[in-house]
This record gives C-alpha cells, structure tokens and sequence, in this order.
C-alpha cells in the first residue's frame, strides 16, 4: 500500500514536471517566435534615425533629417494621401458589403450557404498578383480605364472577406431573442437593428475594419496592376524609391507605415473593448420592461 502511495506521488510529481517543462517549451517558442517577427520591424524602425547618407545598422547616429526630407517630398505626400483616401473608401465598401453579405449567410436556410462562405475567402486565398492579373484583364474585357474607382473596387474585394468573417463570427453570438424582444416592446425593425444588433456586433466590425483598412493601405502587389498613372500609393511610392535608389528615406516611409498600421490596430482594440460596453447596454435594453 505504502508502495502505491509512493508510485502515485512519484507519477503526479512526473506529470507536474512533465507539464512544466512543456509549458517553459512552449513559453520559450513563443517569444523567439516573437522576436524573429519583430526584430526586422526594430532593424528598420533604427535605421530611419541614422545620420549617415546610407543604410546602416546600428545607426552612426540619431538624425530626423530623412524624415524631414519625407515630409518635404510632394510624391510621398501624394501618395500618403492616396493610400489613406483608398483605404478609407474601401474599408467602407468592404464593411456595408460585409454586414449585408453576413446576414443572410448567418440567418439563412437556404443550399450551398456553406460553400458561399466558404467562396468569400477566394479573394485572400489567391496570390495578389494572380489576383491582380485578373482584375486588369477584367477591366480590359470591360473597356474600363484604370483610375481611382477601379483601384477602390479592387481594394473592397481583397478586404470583403475580412469583414464578412468577422462580421459572421460576431453575429452568430448575437441571440435573435434579444431583437425579438424589441420589437414586441415596440421596437421597429430598423430601430431594433440599430440599438440592439449593431451595438452587440460593434466589436466584430471594429475588428474587421481594422483589418480591411491595414490590408488596403499596405497593399502592393494588387495596387500595380489596378491603379491609373495618377494614382500612387505609398507602397507603390515605396517600391520606387526601392529600385531607383535604396537611402535611409525608403526606412522612414517604411517606420511610418507601420506606425499608421499600429495606431489602426490600436484604436480596433479599443473600439472593441468598447464594443462590449455596447453589448452589455444592448442587452440590458432589450430586456426592459
């Protein structure tokens, strides 16, 4: 008996070890994985303060000046402006599509809804440049000049799956008891979807958005094929400065990019952890007397 008490102990103690060893494994996978991810963003990031005429790392010194020459420069400018006009465009789109394309594949009964939401994801499972090969030859069977409305519509269809994902994912949690509940209070249907669904899916569509508004600004590879000759990007500003002549200039657009991508991903999060006060009060609105 007293053996058994010492092999049971002596088996929990091996599980425990076993498990923290696991653990310290795992937790040790993690952050190298995270700094492999990160240090090239760090590499970048110092290297667009140097104070050299050229890339280096470590930087020689600390210098703004080629971010003063970013700012100076009316291309960059330009193209800062188109991306940020062009992705807000098509966050929009790819939003009210989403939501208008998710409810019917979440509410519905009706064949093949698996399979469509399955076909959503074909846009982001494709190759860009395939992708946008495609497009270009579309718009020329259509006889459509490229311009900004083409480079928009081609961004909305690259970032729809986004939104429709999240937007599915965050209405199937929404209990259609709820706006069953407002509308026998009194509620419209309209007024219903508004004070109650939309706040219960705010935290999807923040979510969404954010990621619709980051793949559009940082796009590239559809962009070449789909933007008219006036319209450049930032990442398209990028990859010439890329080609013609690689200086500390082409880091600091590139620190900024991921800048506006950080403060984007930033203001998602706290847009959905106020997406969840919205939820609570949507809640508590349709259970009210």
């Amino acid at each position: 008996m007293w053996r058994f008490r010492g092999m049971s102990v002596n088996a929990r103690r091996l599980r425990l070890l076993s498990d923290h060893l696991t653990d310290s494994m795992l937790a040790g996978v993690a952050v190298l994985t995270g700094v492999f991810l990160v240090l090239p963003t760090c590499v970048v990031v110092l290297a667009s303060f140097t104070s050299t005429s050229y890339l280096s790392f470590p930087p020689a010194g600390f210098s703004l000046r080629w971010y003063a020459r970013m700012m100076a420069s009316t291309e960059i400018l330009r193209a800062a402006q188109t991306s940020l006009i062009v992705a807000v465009l098509a966050t929009a789109g790819a939003v009210g599509l989403g939501v208008l394309t998710a409810f019917p594949l979440v509410r519905g009964r009706f064949r093949g809804r698996d399979a469509v939401l399955a076909f959503t994801l074909a846009p982001i499972m494709l190759p860009s440049i395939v992708l946008g090969i495609a497009l270009l030859f579309f718009f020329g069977f259509l006889q459509v000049r490229l311009s900004l409305a083409t480079l928009v519509l081609s961004h909305i269809l690259i970032t729809f799956p986004y939104v429709v994902r999240m937007s599915a994912a965050a209405l199937v949690q929404v209990d259609p008891a709820l706006e069953e509940a407002a509308t026998n209070l009194g509620a419209s249907s309209w007024q219903a979807l508004r004070h109650v669904t939309l706040p219960l899916l705010a935290p999807g569509l923040a979510v969404g958005a954010g990621f619709a508004f980051v793949e559009s600004f940082d796009n590239l590879a559809l962009s070449i094929f789909v933007a008219g000759q006036r319209q450049e990007t930032l990442p398209m500003r990028l990859f010439q400065l890329l080609v013609s002549d690689i200086d500390p200039v082409v880091a600091a657009v590139s620190t900024t990019i991921i800048a506006a991508s950080f403060v984007v991903l930033l203001t998602v999060h706290r847009l959905a952890g106020f997406g969840q006060v919205m939820r609570l009060v949507g809640e508590r609105r349709a259970r009210l007397p």
